[in-house]
């Protein structure tokens, strides 16, 4: 699983408690949670699965294979997601990306068994797309990131973010017609 600082983790777990209480799983939506601490910017992505590759149940052919394997080889490259100002000075040091199958009982598996999901137009199943990204900035008085996400998955509408920065926590919902997520 991630790992994470831990002034940084229970921020993370903060937001996502939060953005949990707002919205279960809905297609169309993503979730970003950030957290900028010292010289250190933690971002976390979760999508449900449909909103990127066009389906939820285990794939079953050839493409459907290939279509999750290129979502994480995207998820795994936060510069073709994410634009963060280069005089912030950040590199990458840490990333992770996988998939995750929740059955109809809201038990996640993260290694996407045969019995995942039987029935893909029952809705007993819900699979999503999770990435962590671990950055070390020079400079983190960063005050926008621009997303990248509606160009590569045109099915993701809208994106809620919960932020938490030197300057204090906001969040809110970020569409295609302004990309941008905004740290003032």
């Amino acid at each position: 699983m991630f790992k994470r600082s831990s002034l940084i983790s229970l921020a993370i777990i903060c937001s996502t408690a939060a953005i949990a209480q707002q919205s279960a799983h809905v297609h169309g939506f993503a979730s970003i949670n950030l957290a900028i601490d010292d010289e250190e910017l933690e971002i976390e992505f979760v999508s449900p699965a449909e909103s990127i590759v066009g389906f939820e149940y285990e794939p079953s052919n050839a493409a459907e294979r290939k279509a999750v394997a290129d979502a994480i080889a995207l998820l795994r490259d936060p510069a073709k997601l994410f634009v963060l100002p280069a005089s912030a000075g950040c590199e990458l040091n840490e990333v992770e990306a996988e998939q995750h199958a929740e059955d109809e009982h809201g038990e996640h598996d993260e290694h996407d068994d045969e019995h995942a999901h039987e029935d893909s137009d029952a809705g007993e199943s819900h699979s999503e797309f999770h990435a962590h990204y671990h950055f070390e900035c020079k400079n983190t008085a960063i005050e926008t990131i621009d997303l990248r996400l509606f160009e590569t998955w045109p099915r993701i509408a809208e994106v809620r973010v919960q932020a938490l920065t030197p300057r204090g926590q906001t969040g809110g919902n970020i569409d295609a017609s302004d990309p941008v997520i905004r740290l003032q």
